[in-house]
């Protein structure tokens, strides 16, 4: 260089770009974008900041969440409030979710020696499978199966449970139940659900024990 030291010349000129990367790298405000969201039912004991109400529940939660590149995450009051979000708005989105799954889902019927179905048995990796309870699409595929009322239990977040509301065979396969609830790695609650034309709604717990309690 003809003019001054090209080492100090070169370090200046690192110097005085620096400020500029700096303006344009800035990871805090990235929005990482949302695949999907929806609704994933979980147990009491675990911490949801946004919860939608579940009619006669005392162990279930219904928690908001979205997905993205590394899974699902419940969403906390901050992303809540930044995606300028409310129960109203968010709960069509997740309803549609649902929707798509109680459409698309295979269930293994379970049938006696008479070929009478039992139970249905849903299992998928889809984390908002819980959600399909959600769904009117659920009632309309198995009412014809498993009668016009049905019990549901959210077992875990990736197997739920059909059964038919008249006739008892849920309490029949109670302790097998509560064995396999025990025995899973992201458990839900052992609340019985009814679901039928108006909706869904807890009626009644599978204890423990095998037994169910207060159920209708």
């Amino acid at each position: 260089m003809a003019n001054g030291n090209p080492t100090l010349w070169l370090l200046a000129l690192v110097l005085a770009a620096a400020p500029l990367a700096a303006q344009e790298i800035k990871p805090q405000e990235v929005v990482v974008p949302a695949r999907r969201i929806g609704i994933i039912f979980g147990g009491a004991f675990e911490s949801f900041d946004i919860t939608g109400p579940i009619e006669g529940a005392k162990l279930t939660r219904m928690a908001a969440h979205y997905e993205w590149d590394f899974g699902v995450r419940p969403f906390t009051k901050k992303t809540w409030e930044e995606r300028g979000l409310t129960w109203e708005t968010f709960f069509p989105a997740a309803r549609e979710v649902a929707d798509k799954i109680a459409t698309n889902l295979t269930p293994k019927l379970v049938r006696d020696h008479r070929g009478i179905v039992l139970y249905a048995i849903l299992a998928e990796e889809d984390p908002f499978l819980t959600s399909v309870i959600l769904s009117p699409k659920l009632h309309e595929r198995f009412r014809e199966t498993l009668g016009d009322r049905i019990q549901v239990l959210l077992l875990e977040r990736n197997r739920i449970y059909l059964f038919p509301a008249t006739g008892g065979p849920l309490a029949e396969f109670g302790p097998a139940l509560v064995e396999e609830y025990q025995r899973a790695q992201f458990p839900v609650s052992l609340e019985i659900f009814l679901l039928d034309r108006d909706g869904f709604r807890v009626v009644g717990e599978l204890e423990r024990s095998g037994r169910e309690t207060e159920q209708e």
